[in-house]
């Protein structure tokens, strides 16, 4: 399963809309489903057109976050669980979970 380009921006901007997130990453997805993604990243190569800053493995969310240090890191990693999980089911995408990492605490 992939995300379509209006789903993958909603949940990015929903993510992003969490107090404490300063930014996001790209996040990078398991070698067994980036097996599948290489064709749309040398597609976007191509179009020099950005890859998306959260990847759908199978049905696992990543995202990854730099935080701006305004509250706890665990705090603001929770909160922009929930807003990816509700951006995603808001658009009709059953996830088993949502994985977020945060790589750097501002």
């Amino acid at each position: 399963m992939t995300l379509d380009d209006d789903t993958t921006a909603a949940i990015e901007a929903a993510v992003l809309a969490v107090p404490g997130v300063a930014e996001l990453y790209r996040a990078r997805p398991t070698l067994g489903s980036a097996l599948g993604s290489a064709v749309d990243s040398a597609k976007r190569l191509a179009a020099r057109t950005p890859g998306p800053r959260v990847v759908l493995d199978e049905d696992v969310l990543r995202v990854v976050i730099g935080t701006d240090g305004s509250l706890p890191a665990p705090a603001t990693a929770r909160a922009a669980h929930l807003a990816a999980w509700e951006a995603a089911a808001a658009r009709g995408v059953a996830l088993a979970r949502v994985d977020v990492r945060i790589a750097r605490v501002g």
